[in-house]
């Protein structure tokens, strides 16, 4: 029973994530009002949507949800606009007291308005960009070049020369808000022997140096050491990889 609860709770902390990520993928909105959209989705993801409630502080103005209380417990996270704390977002809860043997706030919930937290950043970002007259903000501009490397690396690997068993992109380049000097993350579920892995390592440092070069005439950005960043699995990806890891095609799927 409380292993199924466990999982409850985490399958709505991910649609929370979700429902959040789509609601900012709509940039055309003004804040105040994606906001508002946000602060209702909220409660949801948390274990007492009851009695929990959101509020963004932005700028020195408040943005209140539904359910949220001022006098409650409460927890934070600082909203970041390029590395610089610009405002938070807050969950409230009320305490029930002696009726529930659960913690207020579960270790989850704060990862989870860690990465919401993130989500509005992301979306300002891209907001201010968009005010001081850079319709084509970095972060609009360098993740779709960079996800086009990675599947065409993915697509010329040999599985089974190299023992890998899957590939994901993750990073900056898989939300879609990569900026100049940004790296490509790739995660690889490798099954090999030791001497397939070394040979995929020097494989994949050819293709990182040659990318960083092309990256170079993008940008303007060096990439002395190459682009990539490579992260090896050693089983599924952890829940909250899976919900911004996007799965690759390797060479040689396509036609099976």
């Amino acid at each position: 029973m409380k292993d199924i609860r466990a999982l409850n709770e985490r399958a709505k902390e991910l649609r929370c994530l979700y429902a959040v990520g789509a609601l900012f993928a709509d940039r055309g909105q003004a804040p105040a009002k994606a906001f508002s959209k946000v602060l209702e989705e909220i409660p949801a993801g948390w274990q007492r949507p009851e009695s929990t409630g959101a509020c963004i502080e932005y700028l020195g103005r408040s943005y209140v949800g539904p359910g949220f209380a001022s006098d409650g417990r409460t927890m934070s996270e600082p909203i970041p606009l390029w590395g610089i704390e610009i405002g938070r977002i807050l969950v409230s809860a009320i305490d029930p007291g002696a009726q529930s043997a659960q913690p207020l706030f579960l270790p989850e919930e704060e990862e989870l308005l860690r990465r919401i937290a993130g989500r509005i950043g992301e979306y300002l970002e891209w907001k201010h960009s968009e005010l001081l007259g850079e319709r084509t903000a970095p972060s609009r501009n360098h993740w779709a070049w960079r996800q086009r490397f990675a599947e065409a690396l993915a697509d010329s690997i040999d599985p089974q020369r190299f023992g890998v068993t899957r590939m994901f992109l993750g990073g900056s380049t898989a939300r879609g808000d990569a900026r100049p000097a940004s790296d490509i993350d790739l995660y690889i579920d490798f099954h090999g022997s030791n001497e397939q892995k070394r040979d995929l390592t020097m494989w994949i440092e050819g293709w990182s140096l040659c990318l960083g070069q092309v990256a170079f005439l993008q940008t303007g950005q060096p990439f002395p050491t190459g682009i990539l960043n490579v992260q090896w699995l050693s089983g599924e990806p952890g829940i909250w990889q899976r919900s911004e890891l996007q799965k690759l095609t390797l060479g040689g799927e396509n036609s099976e």
